[in-house]
């Protein structure tokens, strides 16, 4: 049974990565996924760059951390910047991972509810495609997340003082990668407290003295940065694209994350044929065998542990969620995926519980044939949302203009005619992470990402708008990309853009080129010219 199990969950591995990997150049490279590339290059420019220690790039952005960049160094040194070098990287990183979950629950669960759980995980569309585009980022994020759990449920078996010392570490990694992780510490913590104290009073004798107090010194001075990092973004950081909603929102948008809809949605513009309600029904089961499990007498110790590890998974996730419903910079599919797959989990070890106390093998049968329907059912519908996602890759011709896989079309021609030009301007959000990306070097230099500056350009005045055309447009020929009508991310980007055009003779421009992709019109490239006499 254990080299059968072990076979199940390594073939659920590769089953994940050959879905995730399924026509891995599409959708087209996403703006915010490869934000980290430039810090992984080396920083030689200061596009996505906060903070620097020394050369070495420490924070990507204001609430990131440059921990992917520092993996993907090497990747990129090696086999230079594509998209296969971008996205298969993290998708082997997810599979891992899934391994991971799987040893975490298996000593307690037993192989077979383990590998029903990493199965159901491995088609998860959810899990697949969040993975497939690492959005947010959230790979990394749900590494230290599976770690964290394997580490615990261990030390809950044999206590060894090295588990807790990895857990705090992982700690550390993740929220250095991002800091939204903290969601995932508070929640951890509160729930070993209130669901083992008996492992938490443990721990404290069996620790020397010198450890206490060096662990409490730790403790403090994370939570001290924590919150001196933390706090900050709260009262002054806000994403341009994310608003504050209400509780009923968020709780959409989890269900919506969950079931895989919110990114099919957001990719393709259609979400038409993912079934959504499976990720409430699953919660919904949840909270009753929770009910079942709590009034139920539980005279078996395998149970009792069962029942208290789905308590406190059911306990994690219900405590992010509140987080992210009082963090008002809070409402992506990345962050909502946080909660994955504690759901799953919570629902494994509730009822792996109660068909233990089930004396009668007539009333195992039967509870046999309907967990085991539950699960089928989940796995069926996984299967049936990642199949519909699937075939988008192979008949739609239709994506989002911020998800386009004709970003290769544009980043090519700039690559063979950018050279001509200063500058290559991104008049929009969404264009110039990945054209900088997949540019060669001595180009990059060239990139300007200008969407702030002409989406606030109408409120500036006249002297102020002519000194800012003046620095993006130097004298000569220039580049500048946007999206077309209807189809900006920001409407003002456009509106100011042309505007300017209009009102300052001094720049010449014309239409150089459109970009097509299934019919529709995704970019035009304009070249704008400063003429010296003008300068």
């Amino acid at each position: 049974m254990p080299r059968l199990s072990h076979g199940l969950a390594i073939a659920a591995a590769c089953i994940f990565i050959f879905l995730a990997a399924y026509r891995i150049e599409l959708p087209g490279l996403y703006y915010d996924e490869v934000n980290f590339v430039n810090a992984a290059l080396g920083a030689p420019d200061n596009t996505f760059i906060h903070m620097r220690l020394g050369t070495v790039p420490l924070l990507v952005m204001p609430y990131m951390g440059a921990l992917k960049a520092w993996i993907y160094a090497p990747i990129f040194r090696l086999f230079g910047v594509s998209v296969l070098t971008i996205r298969l990287p993290v998708i082997l990183i997810a599979a891992v991972t899934l391994l991971i979950f799987y040893l975490a629950v298996r000593r307690d669960l037993g192989a077979i509810w383990a590998t029903i759980a990493v199965w159901i995980m491995a088609v998860d569309p959810a899990n697949l495609f969040l993975s497939r585009l690492d959005l947010g980022p959230i790979v990394l994020m749900h590494l230290f997340q599976a770690a964290i759990l394997a580490l615990w449920f261990s030390y809950r078996d044999k206590p060894e003082l090295w588990k807790p010392a990895l857990i705090l570490i992982c700690f550390g990694l993740g929220f250095f990668d991002k800091f939204n992780f903290i969601w995932l510490v508070s929640a951890f913590v509160i729930g070993i407290c209130l669901c083992y104290p008996d492992s938490l009073k443990n721990l404290w004798v069996s620790s020397p003295r010198f450890a206490r107090w060096m662990a409490v010194i730790l403790v403090l001075v994370a939570l001290g940065a924590a919150l001196y990092l933390v706090l900050p973004l709260l009262l002054h950081f806000h994403h341009p694209t994310i608003r504050a909603t209400g509780l009923q929102v968020k709780w959409d948008e989890l269900v919506s994350t969950f079931s895989g809809f919110t990114v099919a949605d957001r990719m393709f513009g259609d979400a038409a044929g993912i079934i959504r309600f499976t990720s409430t029904w699953l919660i919904a089961v949840d909270g009753l065998l929770a009910l079942a499990c709590l009034f139920f007498p539980m005279s078996d110790a395998e149970a009792r542990e069962n029942r208290k590890n789905g308590f406190f998974c059911l306990l994690i996730s219900f405590l992010i969620f509140l987080q992210i419903v009082i963090t008002p910079q809070a409402g992506g599919p990345h962050h909502y995926s946080m909660v994955f797959p504690l759901p799953l989990l919570a629902f494994a070890s509730f009822a792996r519980s109660l068909y233990m106390q089930l004396a009668s093998k007539n009333l195992k049968r039967l509870a046999a044939l309907l967990l085991g329907s539950a699960a089928v059912f989940v796995f069926a519908v996984n299967v049936h949302n990642t199949t519909v996602y699937l075939s988008h890759f192979r008949t739609n011709s239709h994506y989002s203009p911020r998800w386009s896989p004709e970003i290769y079309s544009l980043s090519h021609y700039i690559n063979e005619h950018g050279f001509e030009a200063k500058r290559v301007i991104c008049v929009d959000w969404g264009l110039h992470n990945q054209l900088h990306a997949l540019a060669p070097m001595e180009l990059r230099r060239r990139m300007r990402d200008c969407w702030p500056i002409f989406k606030e350009l109408d409120k500036k005045n006249e002297e102020k708008q002519t000194a800012t055309l003046n620095h993006i447009f130097p004298v000569g020929k220039n580049l500048a990309v946007t999206f077309p009508a209807s189809k900006e991310t920001f409407p003002e980007t456009r509106r100011n853009f042309f505007a300017s055009l209009a009102t300052h003779p001094e720049l010449e421009y014309r239409l150089a080129k459109e970009f097509w992709f299934g019919g529709e019109k995704i970019y035009e490239l304009y070249e704008v010219v400063r003429r010296p006499d003008h300068r």
